[in-house]
């Protein structure tokens, strides 16, 4: 049957469930640009109130940090709904991660008051007041950011998020290549370890004398650099490489007990950040290549990370040779005398373990910019340094020397005189110190859009496993800035660039095409 004009009317079909999906996106399309227009005037008025250095209206600290809570819970639930985003997403393991290391001494003194801050030496309350527009400013920066993006047609996408990206992509000599470096790496880096505490040295001033000892000896030198690069960068950086070429169930269960075996080590020196950021952006990358993650088992992963932040933190007053099955249940328990977290019951010595980074904000936005200046991004400038490959070799030949002064170094004379190590430092204090409002309102727009694109760009398609390599190690030191300086991020993009890139393309790298061979071949004379 013919239409006017002579055109022919040719029926279509619709998947089904299409139509509902697009009504779906539709609906959330409007719920996105609705948030977007509350989000921004919201995000002006915490800035303003920033920009005046004053707190919340509020008379008391617990009214203050109640509505800081629910206002930060309340924008995570939205970045989530909006783009329906799992557990294991990246924006979900960076908010959740800025979450407990800004509101956990909130939340504690919601349960305990004034005795949320007894492990704290300087406790500031108009510091800490000051601070929760701050953190709540973040939050809703990151919200507004991710609020840039359209979202997506689920119906379009489904099947995407957890397909597998090994499988999709075809073995290509840089897939193999890239994977040999990942095991290269974790062995090259074991191998290390060993031969360091066999000597003397590494891991064994943790045997005798436990997390402050050994960190002790990395400071004053004792532990080569190297070693403490491979254990505390390359060893987990190996794990997501080999992580996103995993394409089968054996080559994930592989990934799984080799990070089992790095999580043992860190426990044994104390370190909590490197196999806790490392733990969730695993399990974020197993879910992208098709491991079956779903919602109980992302709610496993967070109880085991739940349960070994302060546990890991307890064990730090424990020399390898003497743990035990009973000083290890101490330490799971809270009852370890020299820790902070004695006595505590599970949920409060939790939230003890991450409180106290916190005090980083509380001081630096007393005394900036009234006694200490806006750096004015002078040290996102000095980070950059860090990041130069074989800086050590090439500044020297140039008769260049750079002093760099961390923010965690600056802010330690303020909280801890005397002291040689402090408490590292808050993204979002350094945020604050180079710019203020701006810097923390630009700052987390970036971050939430790029976390934000960055997952989607790992879920609408198979990526390739050099991408999505390369994502996971940014992402992870991405976690590790939430509560370090900057120079985390920007040697991850330098670094991990070199050796996902760079590396297996030059393993791979064909030599000059030999000439035709000529034969020769007899004809007989007739």
């Amino acid at each position: 049957m013919a239409a006017e004009g002579g055109a022919r009317l040719t029926p279509t079909l619709e998947a089904p469930g299409t139509a509902d999906a697009r009504r779906d996106w539709i609906n959330r399309e409007y719920l996105r640009l609705t948030l977007a227009l509350l989000a921004t005037p919201t995000t002006l008025g915490l800035a303003w109130l920033v920009v005046r250095h004053g707190a919340l209206p509020f008379g008391n600290v617990r009214s203050a940090a109640l509505t800081t809570v629910i206002f930060c819970l309340l924008t995570i639930g939205l970045v989530l709904y909006v783009h329906r985003l799992p557990l294991l997403s990246f924006p979900s393991l960076f908010l959740a991660v800025t979450f407990l290391f800004t509101c956990s001494p909130l939340i504690l003194y919601l349960f305990e008051g004034s005795d949320a801050f007894r492990s704290w030496e300087i406790v500031d309350t108009q510091g800490i007041l000051k601070g929760m527009p701050v953190v709540m400013l973040a939050f809703s920066s990151f919200l507004l950011g991710a609020l840039l993006l359209p979202t997506q047609i689920l119906a379009l996408v489904t099947g995407t998020a957890g397909s597998t990206a090994g499988r999709a992509a075809d073995i290509t000599p840089r897939f193999r290549a890239l994977r040999r470096v990942g095991f290269a790496m974790y062995a090259v880096s074991a191998l290390l370890i060993a031969a360091s505490s066999l000597a003397g040295g590494g891991l064994s001033f943790a045997v005798e004398g436990g997390y402050s000892a050994y960190h002790e000896a990395k400071r004053s030198g004792a532990i080569p650099q190297v070693v403490g690069v491979f254990s505390a960068h390359l060893l987990p950086w190996s794990l997501l490489i080999l992580t996103a070429t995993s394409r089968d169930r054996r080559s994930r269960r592989q990934v799984v007990l080799l990070a089992v075996l790095f999580i043992l080590v860190m426990l044994g020196v104390g370190d909590r950040g490197g196999p806790i950021a490392t733990m969730g952006v695993i399990a974020s990358g197993l879910y992208l290549v098709g491991a079956r993650i779903g919602l109980w088992r992302a709610l496993a992963v967070v109880v085991l990370i739940a349960f070994l932040i302060p546990t890991i933190l307890n064990l730090r007053q424990v020399p390898i040779s003497e743990l035990s099955g009973s000083t290890f249940a101490n330490a799971a328990t809270n009852q370890v005398q020299a820790a902070n977290t004695f006595g505590d019951d599970p949920v409060s010595g939790f939230l003890v373990a991450m409180s106290s980074v916190y005090q980083t904000l509380m001081e630096t936005v007393n005394v900036v910019p009234d006694i200490e200046g806006y750096h004015l991004g002078g040290d996102y400038l000095a980070s950059l340094v860090v990041a130069v490959p074989f800086r050590s070799i090439i500044f020297p030949f140039f008769g260049a020397e750079i002093e760099r002064r961390s923010p965690s170094e600056w802010i330690l004379p303020l909280l801890h005189p005397g002291r040689r190590a402090g408490l590292g430092y808050l993204q979002l204090a350094e945020a604050y110190l180079q710019f203020g409002a701006i810097g923390v309102v630009g700052l987390y727009l970036i971050i939430g859009w790029g976390l934000t694109r960055l997952w989607r760009s790992m879920t609408s398609k198979a990526p390739d496993p050099r991408a999505l390599a390369f994502a996971l190690i940014v992402v992870m030191e991405t976690l590790l800035w939430v509560r370090n300086s900057s120079t985390f991020g920007v040697r991850a993009v330098a670094w991990g660039w070199i050796i996902v890139y760079v590396i297996p393309a030059l393993l791979t790298r064909k030599g000059p095409a030999e000439p035709p061979r000529v034969e020769m071949v007899a004809v007989p004379h007739r």
